[in-house]
């Protein structure tokens, strides 16, 4: 069913972890333009930027909350059978930042992407509890601990579905879409490491979930010099806002 287009603008904000901070230097842009979106959607950490969009946050004011958070703050934690570090530091900072409990309280609508898996298939969060919907989106598997709503387990929405396009083209007249695994100019020489290999095969998994979204969007944003961070390089994250700031639309 063809919904009506009744929203003027939509954005949707891609997976890719630290790499997010290219998502608000991109929206810091977007706005000073008068570029308004009235709809947003998000994957992983373009979940958590689309959520603090939702609650009316600024630019600023998303930086300042995360300002803190490093690399080390998710290292500490035990092992476990089911994940490698515990998401506890995100859910911290979301549980405390955090304007509103529920997607209906919401400003501006949101729509969160997740997988579940028992089923195998994205699920897309528009209600109820929204800290937890956003922790399901950004589960990295293996990496994070999956979350559990309603009796279901889900994981990062990355796994199916990296920039969600799809969940709001037929409300949106318009659909920018901002894509944090740009194919890098040349490629990338082989590196003998854990990181190497788990940051490259990061970017196939999201890149592969991400092209059919692409090509619904009428503006794709993205910025070729982003294949130079890896998914957790949060020391670089002043970098990315600029380059997201700076790139051309």
């Amino acid at each position: 069913m063809i919904r009506k287009q009744k929203y003027q603008l939509g954005v949707a904000f891609g997976g890719g972890g630290a790499r997010g901070y290219y998502h608000l230097g991109v929206l810091k842009r977007l706005l000073e333009m008068g570029h308004i979106p009235k709809m947003v959607s998000g994957t992983s950490v373009g979940a958590i930027v689309a959520a603090y969009y939702g609650q009316g946050f600024t630019v600023e004011e998303i930086l300042q909350a995360f300002e803190h958070l490093t690399l080390k703050d998710f290292l500490g934690r035990r092992f476990s059978k089911e994940y490698l570090v515990d998401s506890l530091p995100l859910r911290k900072i979301l549980e405390e930042t955090f304007r509103v409990q529920t997607f209906e309280e919401l400003k501006v609508p949101v729509k969160i992407v997740a997988t579940c898996l028992e089923t195998a298939k994205e699920v897309v969060f528009e209600s109820g509890p929204l800290a937890e919907a956003v922790l399901a989106s950004c589960s990295i598997p293996v990496l994070f601990p999956p979350v559990e709503i309603d009796g279901k387990h889900y994981v990062d929405g990355g796994v199916v579905r990296n920039v969600p396009v799809n969940p709001i083209r037929n409300y949106c007249k318009r659909v920018y879409a901002i894509n944090l695994f740009p194919v890098p100019e040349t490629d990338l020489a082989y590196n003998k490491s854990i990181r190497y290999i788990a940051d490259r095969s990061i970017f196939m998994m999201f890149h592969a979930g991400a092209t059919a979204d692409l090509h619904m969007a009428d503006r794709v944003i993205e910025n070729k010099g982003m294949a130079r961070f890896t998914a957790y390089d949060l020391k670089y994250k002043d970098e990315m806002f600029e380059l997201g700031y700076n790139t051309v639309f």
